[in-house]
C-alpha cells in the first residue's frame, strides 16, 4: 500500500491546469487506485493541508471553500483509503525517527505511512529522501512504472 502525501493530491485536484505534466501520472496513478490495481491511503493530514491551500490561494475565504470542497469531494470519490489523525501515543512513538525532515509539516504523513504500514511515500516532495532509511520515497511516475 503507497501513502499518498498532500503535494500528489494537490496536482489531482486544485493544481492540475498549472502541473500538466505530472497531473498526467498522478491523474494514471488514481486511475489504478480505482481499478483496484494499486492500493493507496492518505490522511486526514492530507486532506486538511489540501483544503488550506485551496483557501489560501483564493480572494475570500468563500471562494476558497466552495474550491476546497470540490477538491475534497474529488478525492473522496476515489477508491483511496483515508486513515485518521494519529494518536498521541503514535506520534510521540514514532516522531524521532523523523527529525531529520526539514519540512515538520511532513511529520505526521511519515508516521502516518509506518502506522499504516505502507510500503513507501508517494510524493511530490525531495525532502522524503531523508528518511528513505525509514520508508522509501517515490513520485507517483515511478509508481505507475512498477
Amino acid at each position: 500500500m503507497h501513502y499518498l502525501d498532500t503535494s500528489v493530491l494537490l496536482v489531482y485536484t486544485l493544481a492540475q491546469s498549472l502541473e500538466k505534466e505530472r497531473y498526467v501520472h498522478v491523474s494514471k496513478l488514481f486511475e489504478l487506485v480505482n481499478a483496484g490495481e494499486i492500493k493507496a491511503i492518505t490522511s486526514f493530514y492530507a486532506l486538511h493541508e489540501l483544503f488550506i491551500i485551496a483557501i489560501q490561494n483564493a480572494p475570500d475565504l468563500e471562494t476558497g471553500s466552495e474550491f476546497g470542497k470540490e477538491a475534497l469531494s474529488k478525492i473522496l470519490e476515489t477508491k483511496i483509503i483515508l486513515a485518521p489523525l494519529l494518536k498521541r501515543e503514535d506520534r510521540i512513538l514514532h516522531a524521532q525517527k523523523f527529525s531529520s525532515l526539514n519540512d515538520a509539516s511532513d511529520i505526521p504523513h511519515a508516521i502516518s505511512a509506518v502506522v499504516y504500514n505502507c510500503e513507501d511515500i508517494v510524493a511530490y516532495d525531495a525532502h522524503f529522501r531523508d528518511i528513505e532509511d525509514v520508508i522509501p520515497y517515490l513520485a507517483p511516475e515511478d509508481v505507475i512504472k512498477k
